[in-house]
C-alpha cells in the first residue's frame, strides 16, 4: 500500500520491507535499498528534505556513486590491495620463498595491517604489533616484520608513503632458540654408521662435505665425479605447495663443486653400484617412490607408545630419529650436521672464505671472498679430513674400493 505523505512516499512490500521514494525535479528518487521498518524509511526521507532545504542536495544515485567510488579507491589503498599486489608481482622469487611471504601475509601482517590504508600505518602502529606478540613465534614475528619492511620500502620507491614505517632495530633477527649440536669426528661416522644403509652415504655427504638437505637430495649421477672425488652443487630440491621439484641455487656461491674426503668417495661407490638406474640424470638419493627424497623419509620417527581399540602398541624410533639416539645425541637437528662439516673443516686449517665457499654460504658483504677460493685448497680440505679418519683406524669405516671413474 502508497501512502501519500507531505514529503516523499512509502510504501510496504510483500516481503515486509518498507519502501521510500520522493519526486524533485519532476524525477523520482528511490532509496538505495528497502528498510525494515517504517520509522527506518520515515527518516530517510527526513534526511533528504533536509538537503534540499540546506541546498546540499544532489541525486541519491549520484551520492551512491560517488560514495561506491571513494570505497573502492579506499580498498585500493589498503595494506591488503598493495601487498597482494607486490607477491604477485614478484616474479623473482622461488617457490619456497614465495609460499613462506604468503604465510606472512596471510598469518601476522593482514590481520593487523589488512584493512588499513597504506599511508596510515605509521611507526608506532607496526611497534605496537611487533610488542603484541611478546615472547611467542619470535622466528615467525620476525621473518613477518622482514617481509613488511620490504613491502614498506617498495611503497615508499613507488611514492605510495613518504617514508617506511618500519624503523625497529634488529626487527627481522630472530633470538637464537638453540645452539646447533656440533658433533666431533667419531660421532659423525657412529650417526653414519646407525642410519639405515641406503641413507648412510647421503649422511656422510652432509656430515663432511657441508651440502644442505636439498642439495644433497638433488645430486644426479652426473653431478658426481668418483675419480676426481667430487660433487658438482647445481641445483637444490624444494617443496612448496605440496609438490616437489628442483631449483637453482639461491646464490652464485650456491652453485659450486666440493671435493670429498676418500671415505665419501667410497660411501658413494658402493651406494650407486647398488643402485639399478644407471643413467646421467639417475638421482643418487631417490625417496622409495624414486622421486626427490622428502625429510620425513630420512628423519624417520622417534620412539611413541600408540593407542588402538584398547591395545597400547610401542613404536621403536626409525630412520635418523633412531639413530641419533644410537649416539646420545636425541636432540640432534640434521642441519646440525652441516654446522658440524664446519667445524671439522676449521679444525683441518680451512680459512673462512674455503669454507663459504666449500659450504656455499653467503652474505652481501662475503660474496667477493667466494670468488677468491680455490680447487686446490678445498681438495686439501678434503684430504686433511681424510687424514683425521685414517688416525682413527682400521674400524672406522668398512673397507672398500677408494675410487672408481667418472660417473655417466
Amino acid at each position: 500500500m502508497t501512502r501519500k505523505r507531505q514529503f516523499g512516499n512509502l510504501r510496504k512490500l510483500p516481503s515486509g520491507r518498507w519502501q521510500a521514494f520522493y519526486r524533485y525535479g519532476e524525477i523520482r528518487h528511490n532509496a538505495g535499498s528497502t528498510f525494515e521498518t517504517k520509522m527506518d524509511a520515515e527518516g530517510w526521507l527526513v534526511d533528504e528534505r533536509r538537503l534540499i532545504e540546506r541546498d546540499e542536495w544532489s541525486p541519491p544515485a549520484v551520492r551512491r556513486r560517488a560514495s561506491q567510488d571513494a570505497e573502492q579507491a579506499r580498498v585500493a589503498n589498503t595494506f591488503t590491495a598493495y601487498a597482494r599486489a607486490w607477491l604477485s608481482g614478484r616474479h623473482d622469487l622461488r617457490p619456497t620463498t614465495r609460499a613462506s611471504y604468503a604465510t606472512s601475509l596471510e598469518r601476522h601482517l593482514l590481520p593487523a595491517f589488512g584493512t588499513m590504508p597504506m599511508d596510515e600505518i605509521k611507526t608506532d602502529t607496526v611497534r605496537t604489533w611487533f610488542q603484541s606478540y611478546g615472547t611467542r613465534t619470535p622466528t615467525a614475528r620476525g621473518h613477518a616484520y622482514q617481509v613488511l619492511s620490504t613491502i614498506m620500502r617498495q611503497a615508499e620507491d613507488d611514492n605510495i608513503i613518504t617514508k617506511s614505517p618500519c624503523r625497529i632495530r634488529s626487527g627481522g633477527r630472530s633470538p637464537v632458540v638453540r645452539e646447533p649440536e656440533v658433533l666431533t669426528l667419531t660421532e659423525l661416522l657412529s650417526l653414519a654408521q646407525a642410519m639405515p644403509e641406503k641413507h648412510r652415504a647421503f649422511t656422510l655427504v652432509c656430515g663432511l662435505c657441508g651440502l644442505r638437505f636439498g642439495e644433497a637430495a638433488a645430486l644426479r649421477r652426473q653431478d658426481v665425479d668418483l675419480a676426481a672425488a667430487t660433487l658438482t652443487v647445481s641445483r637444490t630440491a624444494v617443496r612448496a605447495d605440496g609438490t616437489k621439484s628442483t631449483n637453482a641455487p639461491k646464490t652464485a656461491a650456491g652453485r659450486r663443486t666440493v671435493a670429498m674426503p676418500s671415505i665419501v668417495a667410497r660411501a658413494l661407490t658402493d651406494h650407486i653400484g647398488a643402485q639399478a638406474d644407471h643413467s646421467r640424470s639417475a638421482l643418487i638419493f631417490p625417496g622409495d617412490d624414486g622421486e626427490l627424497l622428502a625429510p620425513t623419509a630420512l628423519y624417520g620417527r622417534g620412539a611413541r607408545v600408540e593407542e588402538r581399540n584398547g591395545r597400547t602398541y610401542r613404536k621403536a624410533a626409525y630412520g635418523f630419529h633412531a639413530a641419533r639416539e644410537a649416539i646420545g645425541k636425541p636432540t640432534l637437528h640434521w642441519h646440525d650436521l652441516r654446522r658440524t662439516a664446519a667445524t671439522l673443516g676449521a679444525q683441518s686449517g680451512a680459512t673462512v672464505r674455503e669454507l663459504q665457499h666449500r659450504l656455499g654460504h653467503t652474505t652481501p658483504a662475503m660474496a667477493l671472498h667466494y670468488q677468491l677460493a680455490t680447487a686446490q685448497r678445498d681438495r686439501s680440505i678434503a684430504d686433511a679430513l681424510q687424514v683425521q679418519i685414517e688416525e682413527l683406524g682400521e674400524n672406522a669405516w668398512p673397507s672398500g674400493p677408494a675410487g672408481g671413474s667418472t660417473v655417466s
